[in-house]
């Protein structure tokens, strides 16, 4: 079964452990890239990619929930994954697809959990907090920022879009709201930062975080 991933359509999960399971216990599936010359082969667990007819390991198959998606010009490959399930922490890699397998790209997305919390911090106090005891309760909650998702490629291979999320239990201030960041690849610099509200009108919600219809989006 081919199944789409839990943070983008843009991606396709490796293994189908979150919101569809594979029932498949000797799961077999091909990922190729858009231009047919490479494979993402997922055998069981295990992850390998074909170039020019021959295999190379891949660390993927590691990734738990992992959901990858493919450059436009198949030179590069980002994998979405969480230490511990949906609750993460979640972390986007990218890689070069070289003709002898994946070379990751070191730190891509190093800038955007510093700058979330910066955002955060100087954010204002949602509207709710707004008697005594909710303001010693909100005061004890802590800038979460360990989810950053993948959400797709933008011009070609050298650009991508993550989202970092600001907490996804309520120990966390700002808990689910998010902000996207159009990254460069190379360097790591943050090209252009999105709040909710400009995401969902510069991207397809598919490809995105949930965004509640009631958030006031502070970020």
């Amino acid at each position: 079964m081919v199944c789409r991933g839990l943070w983008s359509a843009k991606t396709v999960a490796l293994f189908n452990t979150i919101s569809t399971p594979d029932t498949n216990p000797e799961r077999r599936l091909d990922i190729p890239s858009p231009d047919g010359t490479k494979i993402i082969k997922v055998r069981g667990f295990r992850v390998r990619i074909q170039i020019n007819g021959k295999h190379y390991w891949t660390p993927l198959g590691k990734f738990h929930d992992a959901e990858v998606a493919w450059a436009p010009d198949s030179s590069r490959l980002f994998v979405t994954w969480t230490e511990t399930g949906v609750l993460g922490p979640w972390h986007t890699e990218v890689y070069d697809v070289t003709d002898t397998g994946l070379v990751e790209i070191p730190n891509v997305t190093r800038n955007v959990r510093r700058d979330l919390v910066a955002r955060m911090k100087k954010a204002p106090i949602p509207k709710w907090v707004d008697s005594k005891p909710l303001r010693e309760m909100w005061s004890g909650l802590l800038y979460c920022a360990d989810d950053v998702v993948g959400s797709q490629w933008l011009n070609g291979s050298r650009e991508i879009l993550v989202a970092a999320l600001a907490g996804p239990d309520s120990g966390c201030k700002y808990m689910g709201d998010f902000v996207a960041y159009r990254i460069d690849v190379a360097t790591g610099a943050i090209l252009q930062s999105y709040s909710e509200n400009e995401t969902k009108a510069a991207f397809a919600a598919d490809d995105l975080p949930p965004i509640d219809p009631e958030c006031t989006c502070n970020l």
